[in-house]
């Protein structure tokens, strides 16, 4: 059988179209009325703070500016697939939407370029 059971009340709380547990990371607050699109799991928010080029320019120092981002990871409700979304507070980019995977091997492809700045 999928989805939601008809004849099985949801817990006290939980909206009747959230048929599955939260993860233990989510920490979004599930409202009846949530529109469909809105229907997902996701995590508190990291900030930080970075330098980071927006724009293309080249020199590419010529675009550097002072940049917050927010790191959040999501996951709609029933599905497989959870997210990794590295975006700008203020404004719609720097932003980079990964796989939990992606993002995995994103991390290790930049250990493995900032060991290459550690001096012996």
């Amino acid at each position: 059988m999928t989805g939601p059971d008809p004849t099985q009340h949801p817990p006290e709380g939980r909206p009747s179209w959230l048929a599955e547990a939260c993860p233990p990371w989510c920490a979004r607050e599930h409202h009846e009325q949530d529109h469909p699109e809105d229907r997902y799991h996701q995590s508190a928010p990291s900030f930080a703070p970075v330098i980071a080029a927006l724009g293309h320019a080249i020199p590419v120092t010529d675009a550097l500016t002072a940049v917050e981002l927010i790191i959040r990871m999501a996951r709609y409700v029933g599905d497989v697939h959870t997210w990794i979304a590295i975006e700008g507070t203020e404004a719609p980019e720097p932003r980079l939407v990964l796989t939990a995977e992606s993002a995995r091997s994103l991390v290790q492809h930049l250990e493995e370029q900032l060991d290459s700045l550690r001096l012996p």
